[in-house]
């Protein structure tokens, strides 16, 4: 994938909505594959402040295809009703199962309500694994895959406030530790950075006040 290639795209794009907002898709595990076009980013457009964003119960945002452009998945105007082209967009339905069509500026319509053809196999989001599976439909692309064990989507884990170290359970003095030993280091935005404890992008004295203020608190 270029980067080259995806700035020049990101310098052009003119996206008229007002809606979106920085996208929690994870910044290493945010690819997925087409069968005809190759990989997709779910991530990074206009520097993640355009990418996807997953919600509770839908999704909004662009995806970047190397050789197909820009994927549109709503623009946070959701429940999506899905009638015409002004109201289109990704619910996330019952069992975490898709539906809805995503629009494709090169590509055309993508359909993610896959579950009525494919069965379990259908475009889904797995909230406790945090991740997308299955496999969405366009008539003019083929599948895409979400499915993969290794190359797939995710969704930034949701902030555990005081666990600057990133590892699920007890908050305690080795997130001070992570704390000190990353401290004015660099830290992504999404909150995902190792001693980033209140998950603000910055990590600072705030982080240990935040790793004090839930010791001994426990991980969802």
């Amino acid at each position: 994938m270029s980067s080259r290639h995806l700035t020049i795209a990101l310098a052009a794009l003119t996206i008229t909505s007002s809606a979106f907002g920085q996208s929690n898709i994870d910044s290493v595990k945010k690819f997925a594959w087409t069968e005809n076009c190759g990989w997709t980013n779910w991530r990074d457009a206009n520097s993640t402040n355009q990418g996807v964003v997953v919600g509770t119960a839908h999704l909004q945002g662009f995806v970047w295809g190397e050789n197909v452009g820009w994927i549109n998945t709503g623009n946070g105007g959701a429940p999506y009703a899905n009638t015409n082209h002004t109201n289109f967009g990704v619910n996330i339905g019952v069992g975490g199962f898709l539906n809805g069509y995503a629009w494709g500026e090169n590509i055309g319509w993508i359909n993610f309500n896959t579950q009525p053809q494919i069965g379990a196999q259908g475009a889904r989001y797995d909230s406790a694994a945090g991740r997308f599976r299955g496999y969405a439909w366009g008539e003019n692309i083929g599948w895409i895959n979400l499915d993969d064990s290794t190359h797939y989507v995710a969704r930034v884990p949701t902030c555990c406030l005081g666990n600057a170290d990133k590892v699920s359970g007890q908050v305690t003095f080795g997130d001070i530790t992570s704390v000190l030993a990353n401290f004015n280091g660099p830290a992504n935005l999404d909150g995902s950075s190792v001693g980033d404890a209140d998950c603000n992008g910055v990590i600072n004295f705030a982080d240990i006040t935040a790793v004090l203020a839930n010791f001994l608190s426990n991980c969802p």
